[in-house]
């Protein structure tokens, strides 16, 4: 006659808890990894020439002044006297546009390279910070695992 082990609440504890280690540890390598990402990008950012990185900055800035330059003297000169103070307004605000947003792209840039330089700066105690989760979780998933195999019940032939 064949007969059913009853249920092991224990073991069935222990499995749970070996399963939630094992998720906090694939958590804390994941999150080594993306720290190692966020470091060389960081890294790879600081190591371009910060002309370079502007380039796109300027060459658009440059194209949409020249653009502006060209359309508000093709303005000026097929409008009315009476409207030219009107087109020399709006030339201007456009001019300023494109001059702020320039700006504000450059201090856009200047903001992510100090912050790619705030995040070197904490490198060792990020990492050092992940290894610890790191070894706590390697430790406590062990232990678990130790528990699930401990609680089994033994199968009577």
């Amino acid at each position: 006659m064949h007969t059913t082990l009853p249920y092991n609440h224990a073991h069935d504890r222990a499995q749970l808890l070996a399963r939630r280690h094992e998720r906090d540890l694939h958590w804390a390598k994941e999150r080594r990894r993306q720290h190692e990402r966020e470091n060389a990008e960081a890294r790879a950012l600081l190591a371009t020439h910060p002309l370079r990185l502007a380039r796109v900055t300027l060459g658009t800035a440059g194209a949409g002044l020249v653009v502006i330059g060209a359309a508000w003297a093709v303005a000026l000169a097929v409008t009315a006297p009476g409207w030219q103070a009107a087109v020399d307004g709006a030339g201007a605000a456009l001019a300023l546009a494109v001059l702020l947003a320039f700006a504000i792209s450059l201090g856009r840039l200047r903001a992510r390279r100090a912050a790619a330089r705030a995040l070197l700066r904490s490198r060792d105690a990020r990492l050092s910070h992940t290894q610890y989760h790191i070894h706590e979780s390697v430790h406590s998933f062990i232990d678990a695992r130790v528990d699930v195999v401990n609680t089994r019940q033994p199968v009577s032939a």
